[in-house]
Parts: structure tokens; sequence; C-alpha cells
């Protein structure tokens, strides 16, 4: 039996709702639920042209601040074609507000148009004579088949379960998704206050640390940004990369630096929620 997508919330090219709300998707992605976005569009090329994805991170900050990034995607035509040579094309997607995309180069090259010395950022993808893209409507469809099975401070301590409940899950084959808490804020610019914020990520490699007890797992691809809303890119400050995430509340960061493309490694401690599917 094929599990039906169940969709949350429509929103008209001015991102204001005409199906549902922000709320309702709010409320999914904090349950864990996985988020795909449908957009239209009519580029000279080919006329219209529907287009549906998954978004491999979700975030919300509250019932009007949510949405996903896309973060394993290379830049194509109207899947006509590749364009802009081999690179990661970074989406920040909002429910209510435009979308921002970044291009980190993966052959060493410097972006075309780019931002910086390496990668191309633009906050305003689809203005002015890039209008063609503008999409006409957006769907936003939600799928929740995740279990929360485990809640902990940035210590480890368990309000929820135990490291042994995530151990249980992944013994049994099940997929673990994480939902990090302020996992955004040691970008906040400084005399900022931090937003308050959760970010969820599906894990792909899991570690269980029977004799020392505690639990780890890989995310998969990822990159850390600015919090603040609507969100959006800050420059060249956001971060590309894979998480280290365990039950114990440590988390190392493997990151990108875009500005240098020089890889960084870093640990910080969070809450986190752990879901199985």
């Amino acid at each position: 039996m094929i599990t039906k997508w169940v969709k949350l919330c429509s929103v008209g090219k001015d991102f204001r709702p005409t199906d549902g709300d922000t709320a309702a998707v709010a409320n999914a992605v904090r349950q864990g639920a996985d988020l795909r976005r449908f957009s239209t569009y009519s580029p000279k090329l080919t006329g219209l042209v529907e287009e549906t994805m998954t978004l491999q991170t979700t975030w919300v900050f509250d019932n009007e601040h949510v949405g996903g990034l896309a973060t394993l995607r290379q830049p194509i035509n109207c899947g006509l074609d590749f364009f802009n040579g081999p690179c990661i094309a970074y989406y920040i997607f909002h429910v209510a507000a435009p979308t921002c995309m970044a291009f980190v180069p993966l052959d060493g090259s410097p972006m075309d148009k780019a931002t910086g010395n390496w990668v191309r950022v633009d906050n305003h993808s689809f203005d002015g004579d890039k209008a063609e893209w503008l999409s006409e409507r957006y769907h936003w469809w939600g799928r929740n088949e995740w279990e929360e099975i485990c809640a902990h401070d940035e210590d480890g301590n368990p309000s929820l379960g135990s490291w042994e409940e995530v151990h249980r899950a992944a013994n049994d084959g099940c997929t673990l998704k994480v939902g990090i808490r302020n996992l955004w804020n040691h970008f906040t610019t400084p005399g900022e206050t931090p937003l308050e914020h959760e970010v969820f990520i599906e894990c792909s490699v899991q570690f269980a640390h029977v004799d020392a007890h505690f639990f780890g797992a890989l995310t998969v691809p990822t990159f850390l940004v600015r919090p603040c809303t609507p969100m959006k890119f800050s420059n060249e400050d956001f971060a590309p990369g894979w998480l280290l995430v365990r039950t114990d509340g440590r988390i190392q960061h493997q990151t990108l630096d875009p500005s240098t493309l020089k890889w960084e490694r870093t640990w910080t401690r969070h809450a986190i929620r752990w879901f199985a599917r």
C-alpha cells in the first residue's frame, strides 16, 4: 500500500495561503513529518512546468516561519539538462516567503557570477528578468510515519525514552531522524538574541556504543545557516556538511567554509529529539 502524502497548505505567488495554513505545516514538522513541495513556472523555453521535490532538512521557528532546505540538488534546467557546471545548489524554501539559493562549486572553479571568491548567493532568485521562474502557486505536502522515541537535553538527560530505545529501534531496522534544538545559533550575528528554532534531519548511519551507554548517528548532508525570520542567506555565512549526533547531547560538525572551500570540524551541544520509522 502506498502511503499518501497530505496537502497541508497552498500559497500563491505572494506567499499568502490560499488553502490550509502555515500552522498545519509547522505542526507537522514538529512531529517529524517529511515535506514535499510543488511549484509551477512558465519558462520561455518550454512553457508550463510543474516541479515537485523532497526536502532533506526541515525547520520551524513558529507557526508562520517554517519550511525546508534542499541539500542534495544539482542545478538543472527544468529537468532538461544540467547547467552551471558541477556544483551543489542549496535552497532555502520558506512556506510564507520567497526562495533563496546558493551555488557551491564541486570542480574547484569559481561559480559564474560568484558573490565572493567561490560561491554564488542569491536571496532574490526570481526578481526582475527572472520573473518567468516565479511560481503561480505552491503546494506543501507532508507525510508523517515517524514516532518520537527519545528526547534529551544538551547534556543527554532524557525527558522521554532513553538511548536504549534508540538502540532497539536501530536494531529493529528502523530509519532514524533527529530534531535538533537551536542548531544554527552559533551563526547568530554578534549582539543579536538567538531565535528559538528546531531543525530536523534524517540519519544515514547509526552506531550503538553498547559498553559506553550512548548512541550516535551520522546525518544525511545538510547545511547550517544563520537563524532569522524570514529565512535567507546572510552573505556567505552558511556551512554545508554533515553532523554526527549523539544521545549525550554532543554534535560534531564537519562543514565547508564557502568563502575558502576549506573543511572545518567543531563540537556543540544541543537538546535533541529522536524519531524512528
